[in-house]
């Protein structure tokens, strides 16, 4: 898998025999198929999120990378994206006419975690504003995701079967990553941890332009222990990092399905668009 970009596995080893699993081919088609219909509809109703890199957690790391002038390359990539035609709202036209606009977006963005903020949830954040960044149109945008959502955006259909999960020797109950989530964070009813608001409800903040909505990768790993995540098999991603990939899958781009241009700015990388054509770096690198 060395270069690939989310991919798919399509089956794997019984016994001595390769299967295919229905539910990921199912997966790779359904996907294929709204790369299609992506790549039809016109640049300026296509729907983006952009998330900056905030790893490690609790360290400042909010919109930083190794070696990268991030609020440069937010406002070239904002350009580049004005002029191939996207829609975000009341911009000025150029990457000179930005400039600034990327610090003022990165200094918005690192209020919204402000724990007193958090606190109020989406009422917090609106009430907030956008700040610096609320000059050039931008407004805020966060969401705040139930304890009974999460449960049903992460429980499988009840009546799947060996025809969705194929011939493995066990069927997974559709309860299986709340499960393993609440066996790690507790549950998901008196969770209080990251990102969590007063009302018990989990928060994802984030900013608007037009049709993209810009935000900060959810905490990987854990305060203090940054590394716990990718070392220790048995722990679960925390709520609130489920809950806002979850929530841009099945919310944000619900109406007309995940049609998103995914771009995480950090290190000198882009993802593909769904066009399958590779994005320029130099605009991701601020170069």
């Amino acid at each position: 898998l060395d270069g690939a970009i989310d991919a798919v596995p399509l089956g794997g080893l019984v016994g001595d025999d390769i299967f295919l699993v229905p539910e990921r081919v199912t997966r790779l088609t359904s996907r294929i198929h709204k790369w299609v219909s992506l790549r039809r509809t016109p640049p300026s109703e296509r729907r983006l999120a952009l998330m900056l890199y905030g790893f490690p957690p609790g360290v400042g790391a909010t919109g930083t990378a190794a070696l990268l002038n991030v609020p440069q390359s937010l406002e070239q990539l904002l350009a580049a994206l004005q002029e191939a035609g996207y829609d975000l709202g009341p911009l000025p036209q150029g990457s000179q006419a930005l400039a600034g606009l990327g610090e003022a977006l990165l200094q918005a963005l690192k209020a919204q975690e402000e724990p007193r903020t958090v606190s109020k949830g989406a009422a917090g954040v609106k009430a907030l504003g956008a700040g610096p960044a609320a000059p050039w149109g931008v407004t805020p945008a966060a969401a705040e995701i139930s304890p009974s959502q999460l449960r049903s955006m992460l429980t499988f259909p009840p009546n799947w079967g060996p025809t969705e999960w194929g011939p493995i020797p066990y069927l997974p109950d559709e309860g299986v990553l709340v499960r393993r989530m609440e066996a790690q964070w507790g549950s998901l009813n008196a969770y209080r941890g990251i990102n969590s608001t007063m009302a018990g409800s989990l928060l994802v903040p984030g900013l608007q332009l037009g049709k993209l909505w810009v935000g900060v990768q959810p905490l990987l790993g854990l305060e203090g222990d940054p590394m716990r995540l990718l070392f220790e098999r048995d722990l679960t991603p925390h709520p609130q990092y489920a809950a806002a990939y979850k929530w841009l899958q099945e919310v944000r781009f619900r109406r007309r399905g995940p049609e998103l241009l995914g771009c995480q700015l950090n290190q000198c990388q882009c993802m593909r668009d769904e066009q399958g054509e590779k994005k320029d770096v130099s605009v991701c690198a601020g170069g």
